[in-house]
This record gives C-alpha cells, structure tokens and sequence, in this order.
C-alpha cells in the first residue's frame, strides 16, 4: 500500500512528492513525530518500509546508551563523512547533535568547516582520519590504521563500529544526496 502524496510545490522537501501525514500508517506517523517532523523523515515516509528500516538502524547505531564508540564519537564520524561527501543535511543535524554530545557547539561547527580548525585530540583526529579513508578510498584503508586507533585505547569491537558508522553515513548521505532533501530552517539558526 503507498501513502497518499501530496503535491504541493511550496511544501517540497526533496525532488520527489512527500506522504500526506494523515494517510501514513499509525506507526510511520509516530516515528515522524519522534524525529520533530523533520524534512528527513518525512521525504523517507514516501515508503514505509524504507522508513522503518532507515529508522531503526539509525536509532540502534547513534542510541545515546547504544554502541562500543561514545556518542559524540559516533557524531563525530557522521559529521566528518558528511562533510567529506557534502551532504548539507546531514552535515548540518550532525553538527547540532555533535555540538549537543560535545557540550561545545563550537568545537562541532569547526569540526564541519575545516578540520584543521578544530583542535582534535589524537583519538579523535584517528577516528577522522579512518571515516575520511572509508568515505574517500576504503581499500586504502590499512593494518596501520586499526594499529594507530588501538594505540588510542579504542577496541576492536568499537573499530568495528567505527568502520561501520562511517559506512552507514555513506549510505545515508547518498540516499539524501540524491533525493535533495531540503534541510529544516531550524538547522540553520
């Protein structure tokens, strides 16, 4: 069953129609409330199904008490591959949840502007430089790597993670990419 779409160009958030919230399944609507509505949810709502899965593997990988990485480890690897690919949307809501998990939202918006200017401690900058090479050259990816990010006290089942996280928000951003998913005003503020 698809979701009625709505039509309305003033209210486009991505190159294709988004579903009318009031024909949407129970669950699809809850799962747009939970997320503030945000243009993201809503341009996914189009497939329910894809909304489901997109959600709950998103919400798995960046739960605040989920995973081997801390969280503002985690944002720090979505913002720096979303950065790298320019996905402007995800760039921008993780800039805001870094700077959250951080408690120094300025520290976040240098971390997205240029890395040089964000005064990385080395686990960090590691853990950088390993989401860059994913998202850039991931067959260059290398023994010395995982040997400079254990050197950092980081385990292997959080370089795992690492590596996954890094490749999750690779898929995403091409999902928004090429939708052209219109970030919320409220991003920018």
């Amino acid at each position: 069953m698809t979701a009625a779409v709505d039509s309305q160009a003033e209210s486009a958030l991505s190159r294709l129609r988004h579903a009318n919230n009031d024909a949407l399944p129970d669950d699809i609507q809850r799962l747009v409330q939970s997320h503030d509505g945000d243009n993201w949810i809503r341009a996914l709502a189009l497939n329910p199904d894809t909304t489901r899965r997109f959600v709950r593997y998103f919400e798995q990988l960046f739960g605040a008490t989920a995973g081997k990485l801390p969280l503002a480890e985690r944002e720090l690897i979505a913002v720096v591959v979303s950065t790298t690919n320019r996905c402007g949307l995800c760039a921008l809501h993780h800039t805001h949840a870094l700077g959250a998990a951080l408690d120094d939202p300025a520290k976040a918006r240098r971390i997205a502007t240029d890395l040089h200017f964000a005064g990385l401690s080395s686990r960090e900058q590691a853990l950088a430089d390993l989401a860059i090479k994913v998202t850039q050259d991931p067959r260059s990816v290398n023994q010395e790597d995982f040997e400079r990010l254990r050197g950092e006290g980081i385990s292997e089942p959080a370089i795992l993670e690492a590596v996954e996280t890094a490749s999750w928000f690779n898929h995403t951003n091409r999902i928004f990419i090429s939708l052209g998913v219109v970030p919320d005003d409220k991003y920018f503020a």
